[in-house]
């Protein structure tokens, strides 16, 4: 932050300044998601459109999907970024880049997005060790479209009641028979005992009779533990849905930064084990006390309520992080 973010700018404001389109960049794909959370901080107090009196910016066009195979890649996003006011944009400096996919098949492991960066901040999901700016990036949750937008005036899920949880731990998606993420599906894969412990995977080379038997929702409210193995890409839409479902997420996505890490302690929400450890898994879940999963549970939901719940509450917490940062960096310097 010291090198990269200009802290001067922020010193008498916390503003967020959105850049605006141009006629001829209108027709760009922009997602819902990205929609929404432009539409969050133009309606929210911290918005002004003045970029002189602002303290952090934000794109006006969609950077949140990079794979260049997909619909929604946006191809001129440098062209967009040379017809800004350059003095303003001063190099992606104070500036806030959201993604949330990037990469490409055969191995989607590319961190680059295709455009210059330059100084700004990344907020991205799937984030990776090897790729993370330690307190400067910010690593946020994958999340669909039709994740609430709005702040809900109560929690998104009761206490759960251990008698109603039928399954020890579960799992429904995809195995991927070849490529990256293929070697922890398919050891996920082998864990299935149809009892206490249902692992429900299939793909296109090998449709499993079992699949459409069991029903996903049903699984993360009936379970435990709910997995969430690393898919082409790290992070994984499961992580959030197991929260919401009041399951207790087991991670297993090698060098995958946790969303918000820099102000979750996610060993007390979550377990994450190591790829290779896969098979372990029922061992580990069967030794954990009921006091822990207790723990476990609560401060899932507690995390998920407070800091996961919608897009506005996700948007602000981001922010939040950055005027912690902010704040701190004044103090120091007292």
């Amino acid at each position: 932050m010291s090198e990269c973010f200009d802290f001067t700018r922020c010193s008498n404001s916390r503003k967020v300044y959105i850049h605006p389109m141009e006629k001829r960049f209108e027709e760009s794909p922009q997602s819902v998601i990205y929609s929404k959370i432009l539409k969050h901080f133009q309606e929210s107090e911290h918005y002004t459109n003045d970029p002189n009196e602002a303290c952090l910016f934000l794109l006006g066009i969609d950077t949140t999907d990079r794979d260049v195979r997909s619909l929604n890649y946006v191809k001129n996003v440098n062209e967009y970024i040379e017809s800004l006011d350059q003095a303003v944009w001063n190099n992606g400096r104070n500036h806030l880049i959201y993604n949330f996919y990037h990469g490409t098949f055969p191995d989607y492991d590319d961190h680059n997005l295709n455009f210059n960066t330059g100084e700004a901040i990344i907020a991205r999901a799937s984030s990776s060790e090897n790729n993370f700016f330690k307190d400067f990036d910010i690593s946020l949750p994958l999340f669909h479209e039709n994740h609430p937008y709005q702040i809900e005036s109560q929690r998104l899920h009761n206490e759960p009641k251990e008698e109603k949880r039928r399954y020890l731990a579960s799992f429904k998606g995809k195995r991927y028979v070849y490529g990256i993420g293929s070697g922890t599906r398919n050891l996920v894969h082998h864990l299935h005992n149809g009892d206490d412990i249902v692992m429900v995977t299939t793909c296109k080379h090998n449709n499993d009779w079992q699949y459409d038997r069991w029903e996903y929702d049903d699984l993360l409210s009936n379970s435990t533990f709910c997995l969430v193995p690393r898919g082409r890409r790290l992070g994984s839409f499961r992580f959030l849905e197991t929260l919401r479902s009041g399951c207790i997420p087991v991670v297993i996505s090698d060098s995958w930064i946790l969303p918000f890490s820099e102000t979750i302690d996610w060993h007390s929400a979550a377990i994450v084990v190591a790829e290779r450890d896969a098979l372990s898994i029922p061992e580990l879940l069967m030794s954990t006390s009921r006091r822990r999963v207790k723990e476990l549970r609560d401060s899932a939901r507690d995390v998920y309520d407070g800091h996961l719940r919608s897009i506005q509450v996700i948007s602000d917490h981001v922010l939040k992080i950055l005027y912690k940062r902010i704040d701190n960096h004044f103090i120091n310097m007292q």
